[in-house]
């Protein structure tokens, strides 16, 4: 992609990737709106792993958009090949690189999820901004999706300090829990058998939050996201937005603007008096070289 691409080409043979990130959140992302690029999970796993490729939490595509609508559309892959519905760190990274190249100050993204707009936010100590204009949040368990109602779950999500989860689908499915102590929780341990239950036909992500005091008019949460398929992110933007909502349908606050502090950094959460969502952060390239052939 332009301005990137044009300081290598003709430099070395494969395909252009740019490495880019939302707050450690980072991605490996191929244009493949001229060229299809339709890898197999084997080379997925190849190009995320961070000991033999060039390391990932997930592979992003961005081809020609299917709808009318859109400038463009993306594909995300999971570390083991499978498609996920959508990625909002991942949405504000790729729309990020399209307005550089467009010279644009917006674009309307699509995903297996929706189609979601994007707006250059502001620039903050030298780092871009990318907010994301999000429709209202799901909470019906059968667009979770659950195995059936919420309240009738068993015990089947609770497992050691992870009780009474709040579910919610942002495009993808999500399962926030509040605890007292955030870090006093083994998140890869508990969440992951919550992740496996047999209550979660499609899995879920599965959020641990702490609410803190607020700051004036803006409640504060510590959010760490255990992501399908079993890997701690250092920031999880739709996580960030499943946990402002679970916050104030659950009645924990009754606050409307929020700021998520996880491992990466903070995000910014703003719910809207019409239900719609607002995200913004951080956004960076870290690098770009070519993959090897191999798709």
């Amino acid at each position: 992609m332009e301005p990137y691409s044009a300081a290598v080409q003709g430099n070395a043979a494969g395909t252009f990737f740019i490495k880019t990130h939302g707050l450690g959140n980072d991605f490996v992302l191929v244009d493949g709106r001229k060229q299809v690029f339709r890898p197999q999970a084997a080379y997925i796993a190849q190009i995320c792993d961070r000991h033999l490729g060039v390391g990932g939490d997930q592979l992003l595509v961005l081809e020609v958009p299917l709808n009318a609508g859109a400038d463009v559309r993306m594909r995300i892959y999971n570390v083991d090949g499978a498609e996920a519905q959508t990625c909002f760190n991942a949405t504000r990274c790729a729309a990020f690189l399209w307005m550089q190249e467009a010279g644009k100050t917006s674009v309307i993204l699509e995903t297996l999820g929706g189609l979601i707009e994007a707006r250059m936010a502001d620039v903050e100590n030298g780092v871009p901004r990318v907010s994301l204009y999000l429709a209202p949040a799901v909470t019906d368990w059968q667009a979770i999706p659950l195995a059936g109602p919420l309240k009738n779950h068993a015990g089947s999500l609770n497992h050691g300090p992870l009780s009474e989860p709040f579910a919610v689908n942002m495009g993808n499915p999500h399962l926030v829990y509040f605890v007292p102590d955030y870090d006093a929780v083994n998140v890869p341990r508990e969440a992951a058998v919550v992740q496996n239950s047999g209550y979660l036909p499609e899995q879920a992500n599965i959020g641990v939050a702490e609410l803190l005091p607020s700051e004036g008019d803006e409640a504060q949460l510590k959010l760490v996201v255990y992501e399908r398929p079993g890997i701690l992110t250092e920031a999880c933007g739709s996580g960030a937005c499943a946990a402002a909502v679970a916050a104030v349908r659950s009645g924990r606050t009754n606050q409307k603007n929020f700021r998520v502090f996880m491992p990466g950094g903070a995000l910014q959460v703003t719910l809207c008096a019409d239900d719609r969502i607002i995200l913004t952060g951080d956004v960076a390239v870290a690098f770009y070289g070519f993959l090897p052939d191999g798709t």
